[in-house]
């Protein structure tokens, strides 16, 4: 061997030593420096070797140098090269990281493009889908490529199953989809206990009280220091009791879910974990606040130390006073909205609703046995309120309550986006399109199976209109309590009775064969929008509503022949129909 070809084979020797540690270094510690200066060193003598680029920009990735990193990233797409499917992959992967969804998008598709065999790609291109708005084909997506893990590479299984309940998860499924998807997980994988985590509170949205205490229980044996699986079993375990305990203390299982606590939980356990709550939001809100609103705001203030702290709310009053002790007054125009509302400070906040308590009477927006915690106001009479399920509500004297957010943390995200910070959030659901001519409404009054169910109210089992709402129903599930969870029977009906008088009739439309006529001359299968006008010009008059921002379901309460005709949705679809006594029947 000539010297010059010695002296090639000791470069090139030296090359590979380098490439070989920068490689490990990287593996054991992504961050360290030693990386990058073992990279730039291969570099300046082979420049062409992509793979060595590819380390280097996920080095900058991995010091949060995101620029740099999207810079060598696409200049190896650039060559297409045989490295350019790999560094699609990390642009999909920096895009998700970023928030930027679109763009994620965008890349996963083109991975796919390149490369059809990988399982793991189709559950990239489903969770992009999903967080851009294309839910129900993201989600499907996802199913698709759990199928495509078990038929090419079923070792993986477990692990897809757990990746496809966390992406179901991350881009807010309801439960009533995670669920299932998070039981495989966990059967699959017993120690994947964020998942069984979130298992647990989902079965806490679903009211499976039992099952959630035992799942905790489980975990708890193996992790028994751990305080989001003790609040999990403490949370089973007092619902459990309000259940047992509810018929002394005239509680329901309807007057929890109204208050949508149990969801509300659950929504802000999944926010904490997925970064998207509302001391996240706030934190995101400091980085990209103009000065003119930061010099409105004043100092935070601890709850703790407030007199009559009792009166400021916890779903997010506190978190918002903690931040900033609320705001100048006539300062809400420095928000930059069309309407001025500003913070609440602790001692407003304290002295409105000391006001409330003091002359309920004087005050009928604000019933004491509702759920709503004040936290701003336009200095003029109006209020932003957080209410059941934590919505957020714009609410003025004499007039309904005006949907603003889902939440304070949203309505805090969308003004740290609105300033042009990063939105981690997922596209929403996009809302149901009702058609724009309403069907004609018979000039008849609501008739059939539903003047039945109300006849049987306060009746008796031994009575002539229970016999007959029997005799309609023969499949339907008698409950000695109102107080328990509803389980449809295979007939879809569910009589509920307290002290031996009917209490309340529901009909679970999916499951009754008769439900498409339950109310004379409508078909029950319809869209909200029709079918609310159509009992409205029947009589019925709106008395409350609310949506389970965790299940996506959504309950309308009216009015109607001296009871309460209720309306429930899922996915745009009439779900379940009941009819309750307005008050408790002699007796109860």
């Amino acid at each position: 061997m000539s010297d010059f070809g010695r002296v090639a084979a000791d470069d090139n020797d030296a090359v590979e030593r380098s490439l070989d540690l920068a490689w490990e270094l990287f593996a054991a510690q992504p961050a360290h420096p030693r990386v990058a200066e073992l990279a730039l060193r291969v570099l300046a003598l082979q420049p062409e070797r992509s793979s060595v680029s590819l380390l280097l920009a996920n080095h900058r990735e991995a010091c949060g140098e995101v620029a740099e990193a999207r810079r060598l990233y696409l200049q190896v797409a650039g060559r297409r090269d045989g490295q350019f499917v790999n560094a699609a992959r990390a642009l999909r992967h920096l895009a998700l990281a970023q928030h930027e969804h679109a763009e994620a998008l965008r890349w996963a598709r083109t991975v796919l493009a390149e490369d059809h065999e990988e399982w793991a790609d189709w559950m990239e291109l489903g969770f992009a889908q999903a967080l851009c708005g294309e839910h129900d084909e993201g989600w499907r997506q996802l199913d698709e490529a759990v199928a495509l893990c078990a038929r090419t590479a079923p070792d993986g299984l477990p692990g897809a199953l757990g990746k496809r309940a966390a992406y179901l998860l991350g881009s807010f499924a309801p439960p009533g989809r995670f669920v299932p998807a998070a039981e495989e997980a966990v059967r699959a994988d017993a120690a994947n206990s964020w998942v069984a985590l979130m298992l647990g509170w989902s079965y806490l949205v679903q009211y499976r009280f039992v099952d959630a205490e035992q799942l905790g229980l489980r975990l708890l044996r193996e992790n028994p220091t751990e305080d989001l699986l003790q609040n999990l079993v403490g949370t089973a375990r007092t619902m459990l009791r309000i259940v047992e305990n509810a018929h002394a203390q005239a509680i329901t299982l309807e007057d929890i879910r109204r208050t949508g606590v149990i969801e509300m939980g659950w929504r802000q356990l999944r926010d904490q974990l997925l970064g998207t709550d509302l001391a996240s939001a706030l934190a995101a809100l400091d980085e990209v606040m103009p000065d003119g609103l930061r010099a409105t705001l004043r100092p935070g203030v601890s709850i703790a130390d407030e007199p009559e702290s009792d009166k400021i709310g916890s779903m997010a009053a506190e978190d918002l006073l903690a931040w900033h002790d609320g705001q100048q007054p006539g300062s809400g125009a420095a928000w930059g909205l069309a309407e001025p509302f500003r913070l609440m400070s602790a001692a407003e906040i304290i002295a409105m609703s000391t006001e409330i308590e003091a002359d309920q009477a004087a005050h009928p927006d604000w019933p004491e046995n509702e759920v709503w915690e004040q936290v701003m106001t336009d200095d003029a009479g109006a209020y932003l309120v957080v209410v059941a399920f934590g919505a957020l509500v714009k609410r003025r004297p004499g007039r309904p309550d005006q949907p603003v957010a889902a939440s304070t943390a949203d309505w805090i995200w969308d003004r740290v986006a609105g300033f042009g910070g990063l939105d981690p959030r997922p596209a929403p659901r996009k809302a149901e399109a009702l058609p724009d001519d309403l069907p004609a409404v018979p000039g008849t009054t609501l008739t059939g199976v539903i003047s039945t169910m109300y006849a049987a109210l306060g009746a008796s089992e031994d009575s002539a209109p229970y016999a007959e709402l029997r005799g309609l129903f023969p499949g339907s599930t008698v409950r000695q309590s109102a107080l328990d969870p509803v389980v449809p029977s295979s007939g879809g009906v569910d009589i509920a009775l307290l002290d031996g008088l009917v209490k309340k009739v529901t009909v679970e439309v999916a499951h009754c064969p008769a439900a498409d006529r339950v109310i004379s001359g409508l078909d029950l299968d319809g869209h909200r929008g029709p079918v609310d006008a159509h009992v409205r010009a029947h009589g019925a008059l709106v008395h409350n509503s609310w949506e389970n921002r965790a299940s996506g379901e959504v309950t309308v309460n009216y009015d109607l022949a001296a009871h309460r005709l209720g309306l429930q949705w899922e996915n745009g679809r009439l779900a379940r129909i009941f009819v309750s006594a307005v008050s408790a029947p002699p007796g109860a």
